[in-house]
């Protein structure tokens, strides 16, 4: 997404708009990450900058042409343009994403749907935006079906697969249920189908990979597991990453991949090779520490921890750098050293400005040091 806000293709924007970048893991940002809820990256907002107010919300990146639109309408809003009830409905379901507040904003892009006329432009990307939210708000069964009402007779462009992507997981949330399994038998072709079109972001093309297999582990098939993990490495493997950014994105998919497949041998010379692209990047050591100690290449792993915490920028890396140090003293035997490095991380994790990020690595960390202690 970076590359893209680097671009030529946004210079019509000079003059209009600030570009502000904020690191999700250091301290100095954590009172903008809190207000705003986020919880993973990319998050973009267009703020209006008299109050701070969000007019325009999107989680993930986005196409050329779906940027534009989204820069115009956060414009809008900042403005108080809108030129109908449905995009005051809109407008309000932005700003409700953007203060974090998820349920209302479920509420808002409702009433923006009921309030539309007939032909409105906004529809099928307001539908995407909706079924997302009522995934992070665990409303898996309304995220599902409405999923799999409205993805057959979409058009087969680039909000297609924002639809079919969200209720395909909600679908694999709701395993045996039987409403879980008939929104599935509709909306799994439907993944296929939008794996394969040109119209698919790469992002929610890889995500579809990852739940093709969550669903082959699911069912226990481990022909499909293979094809789709095959499938999936072999493209991040033939693409060419433009700059860093775009090396990281693939070397998150590779760990995600090899992760799943239970094959970590496969994606380390890669992530040997990124990390050596990327010497000072903590993020590029983590990965290779962490499919490091995956393989059992335990000495490799803790050399990797170290050289990440060197360049670490804050403490969600510093935690996962550490828990990975802890998981390579375990694999080489010593439980003791395990344990001492883990009530470090511990510390380091009580720091995290974001709450539930926090309390992920608070409780996965009590959990770890509470299974070293049966341990010699």
């Amino acid at each position: 997404m970076r590359a893209t806000l680097a671009s030529g293709a946004v210079k019509r924007y000079a003059g209009r708009f600030v570009w502000l970048e904020l690191d999700i893991d250091k301290p100095l940002n954590q009172p903008f990450i809190a207000r705003h809820g986020v919880t993973f990256t990319p998050t973009i907002f267009v703020l209006d900058p008299a109050d701070e107010r969000t007019t325009a919300t999107k989680f993930g990146g986005m196409t050329v042409s779906e940027l534009y639109l989204f820069l115009e309408r956060g414009e809008r809003g900042v403005k108080g343009l809108t030129s109908s009830p449905a995009d005051a409905a809109l407008a309000r379901a932005e700003e409700m994403l953007g203060r974090n507040q998820l349920t209302d904003a479920v509420a808002a892009y409702r009433e923006a749907l009921k309030l539309a006329t007939p032909g409105w432009p906004e529809r099928a990307r307001v539908v995407g935006s909706l079924i997302k939210t009522l995934m992070y708000v665990r409303q898996v069964q309304a995220c599902a079906e409405m999923a799999a009402a409205e993805a057959p007779t979409m058009l087969r462009d680039s909000t297609f697969a924002p639809v079919v992507l969200p209720g395909f997981g909600c679908s694999l949330a709701g395993e045996t249920a039987p409403w879980a399994e008939s929104a599935r038998k509709i909306l799994e072709p439907l993944a296929v189908e939008a794996v394969a079109l040109p119209s698919t972001l790469r992002d929610n093309r890889f995500q579809l990979y990852q739940m093709f297999m969550s669903a082959a582990l699911q069912s226990g098939d481990k022909d499909k597991l293979a094809k789709w993990g095959g499938r999936w490495l072999d493209e991040i493997e033939v693409t060419k990453p433009a700059d860093d950014d775009e090396r990281s994105a693939l070397d998150i998919a590779r760990v995600d991949a090899a992760d799943i497949m239970n094959d970590p041998v496969r994606v380390l010379p890669a992530l040997i090779a990124s990390e050596r692209a990327m010497p000072t990047n903590y993020s590029a050591s983590l990965r290779l520490a962490q499919i490091a100690a995956a393989a059992k290449r335990y000495d490799e792993s803790l050399a990797a921890c170290e050289r990440g915490l060197v360049n670490v920028t804050g403490p969600i890396g510093r935690s996962w750098l550490l828990q990975t140090k802890a998981e390579a003293l375990l694999g080489k035997g010593d439980a003791t050293a395990a344990r001492n490095v883990l009530e470090e991380a511990l510390q380091v994790a009580q720091t995290i400005g974001e709450k539930r990020k926090r309390d992920q690595h608070v409780r996965n960390i009590t959990q770890a040091i509470a299974e070293t202690k049966n341990k010699p």
